[in-house]
């Protein structure tokens, strides 16, 4: 499993927040930052998966708050709402 820098960190986080599966965050880590990653190793940074329970504080904020933010500004809009339904 190779170490990722934080800002591959943050983006992983952020677009699993955002529910994206791990095998859509795979494809677009590799995609933007030309890094192989397993969908296991995505799938640690998603604090509500079992393998993500001890997840860095630091991430585990990102990801609530993000997925706040997604929630609240996806919320007036009908076709968003799927993710409510996840």
């Amino acid at each position: 499993m190779a170490a990722l820098r934080d800002e591959v960190k943050a983006f992983v986080v952020q677009a699993l927040a955002c529910f994206d599966t791990p095998s859509q965050v795979v494809a677009s880590v590799k995609a933007g930052f030309g890094l192989d990653v397993s969908r296991q190793q995505c799938e640690a940074y998603d604090p509500t998966k079992y393998v993500g329970r001890n997840l860095n504080v630091k991430w585990k904020t990102s990801f609530e708050d993000t997925r706040k933010r997604f929630r609240e500004e996806t919320a007036d809009i009908p076709i968003a709402n799927r993710a409510f339904r996840l």
